[in-house]
């Protein structure tokens, strides 16, 4: 049954790859994406309360094996509205300029979802104050905390920053060297600004990141801000990153994708046929046949495309895994992340009274003038929605004197809580795996404590959570003992490493473009789709189609 017959079968709906089978359904390939959970996303899906608890549960039964999130726990009591709440156990923000925009803007999917730019970016300092990060030069110069030199100073870094510095005679053998000591050094910043851009504005996560890979993050977020408004960053709306994965699968369906969701595969077989055509053959030819629990139909495919924990046994020598993506912006040396997901119902501090850098929030505007779905950030009082709150090494009493920790605060703003009720993402790197007698909570604890005495009303500090959940999130394992045949039929996207919550879904990009480009490379090896062109490349995006009305200069 032709029905049942796809080029390509995707297991897992992630964010790599979803944007996988997007692209190659774009391109006119028949994709078959199957999860076996019952909601799109697999580990960045976007749940509910209720959704969170069941995965919470799931997780600390130790039923699935293979699961990477670890020592799980929870609060007894589900706070009411729990169906209000969008969560993701992975959030991240996104960069106005990177690859995952560039990927929502070519494949259309950033016009059926909404975004919000945040409020600000903050940082905590050992006194418990709170800092707005400067946005902008204006910002630099308005504020009354930052000495006339230092201001001079800290401007030389930031042009050198947003420039072409890779041949500069400042960075020469010093790419490699932690690039706290390369500020104190080369630009002569005091320690408080030099941990201020190294964890707040680079999002360095520990004191021996080096300066290169800082600096290449640095130079993306500098030219990030002003494109859609002040701020660099956006987070999507309805959970982030799980709504944006689901809207790539959309995108999927909507060019012929084929989704099937909460089904276990039970079985996935070699099909004996010639793994090479000629352009006489008219009948397609397939490599796999998967089947499904519950499932009456054979599913088959020429090329399946899978994370390691999809692949059976009896075909991982046939499974080919991908080779990391090599840049030098995302170097990682981080083994493990605690992570905790809190519930409040008292707002937060955007900025500690006597605390002197401007505000960085202000109108948002889209410089393309096109239509964006996207949420101003809040100026109505001194209350946080949306922003980021940053624990430099040793700003915490009992937390980590080497990493910093990230705290992503969401709002009703971003249309993830009900009213009067925000999200608290935390999330602490770990240089080692962490031992069976630590807990993730004793680590994290700490930074929550000190969240929790930020409210804007004083008299409700310390604020108590409505809900609480910890757990270790630990690194997708390479395949072990995989296939080394270049033309095999079964391929495994490299792992996405472990990043600072603006890297990791332009990581994702990066990896489900070079996904894509092998996956077209085998189809086209294995039957090459008529008139398909074998000495071009397939583009990762098909031209967009241009209303008529359009201004030339619109890009979403």
């Amino acid at each position: 049954m032709e029905e049942c017959q796809f080029d390509v079968i995707i297991f897992g709906t992630g964010l790599v790859n979803s944007i996988t089978a997007s692209a190659l359904s774009k391109a006119g390939y028949r994709v078959a994406h199957i999860d076996s959970n019952p909601y799109y996303g697999a580990d960045e899906a976007s749940l509910s309360l209720e959704e969170l608890i069941q995965w919470a549960d799931k997780a600390a039964s130790g039923s699935d094996p293979s699961s990477r999130f670890q020592c799980v726990t929870r609060s007894a009591e589900v706070p009411s509205q729990s169906r209000q709440f969008s969560i993701c156990p992975q959030p991240a923000v996104i960069p106005s300029v990177g690859p995952l925009i560039s990927s929502l803007i070519a494949s259309s999917v950033a016009k059926y979802s909404g975004f919000r730019l945040l409020d600000c970016i903050s940082v905590y300092d050992s006194s418990g104050r709170v800092t707005n990060v400067p946005g902008s030069k204006q910002d630099i110069f308005k504020s009354k905390a930052i000495s006339l030199i230092e201001k001079r100073r800290i401007m030389r870094f930031l042009t050198f920053a947003s420039g072409d510095f890779e041949t500069a005679e400042e960075l020469k053998g010093k790419e490699g060297s932690p690039f706290l000591e390369f500020l104190s050094t080369t630009f002569s910043l005091s320690r408080e600004l030099s941990s201020i851009i190294t964890y707040s504005l680079a999002f360095s996560m520990s004191s021996s990141d080096t300066t290169l890979p800082a600096l290449l993050r640095l130079q993306k977020y500098l030219r990030s801000g002003g494109r859609y408004g002040p701020s660099p960053f956006l987070i999507g709306h309805y959970g982030g990153i799980g709504d944006i994965t689901q809207g790539f699968c959309r995108a999927s369906a909507v060019s012929g994708g084929v989704y099937i969701l909460s089904k276990k595969v039970s079985g996935i077989t070699r099909v004996e046929s010639p793994k090479h055509f000629t352009e006489s053959d008219d009948k397609p030819k397939f490599n796999y046949a998967v089947t499904l629990d519950n499932f009456l139909d054979t599913l088959l495919c020429r090329l399946i495309i899978s994370p390691p924990t999809y692949v059976p046994a009896n075909v991982q020598h046939e499974a080919r895994q991908l080779p990391p993506i090599s840049t030098a912006e995302f170097r990682s040396n981080i083994a493990s992340i605690a992570r905790c997901i809190a519930i409040i119902d008292q707002a937060l501090l955007k900025q500690s009274p006597n605390a002197d850098f401007s505000n960085t929030s202000g109108a948002a505007t889209n410089e393309s003038g096109a239509d964006t779905h996207l949420t101003p950030p809040n100026t109505s009082n001194n209350a946080i929605d949306t922003a980021i709150l940053v624990f430099p090494p040793s700003s915490v009493t009992g937390g980590s004197t080497t990493h910093s920790a990230s705290a992503l605060i969401n709002g009703e703003g971003s249309l993830a809580t009900p009213k009067g009720k925000w999200l608290v993402y935390i999330m602490l790197p770990l240089d080692r795996q962490p031992e069976q007698s630590v807990s993730p909570e004793n680590l994290l604890r700490p930074y929550l404590d000190a969240l929790l005495n930020l409210a804007v009303d004083p008299s409700k500090a310390p604020i108590k959570p409505l809900f609480t959940t910890f757990y270790f999130e630990n690194p997708v394992l390479p395949l072990n003992n995989p296939g080394m045949e270049p033309s095999s039929n079964y391929l495994v996207p490299s792992p996405t490493p472990f990043a600072s919550l603006p890297d990791t879904p332009d990581y994702a990009a990066l990896i489900a473009e070079s996904t894509f480009k092998e996956a077209v490379k085998v189809l086209r090896e294995t039957r090459p789709a008529k008139g398909d062109e074998q000495a071009g490349d397939v583009p990762f995006w098909p031209p967009l189609e241009r209303d008529d009305d359009d201004d030339d200069d619109v890009e979403w």
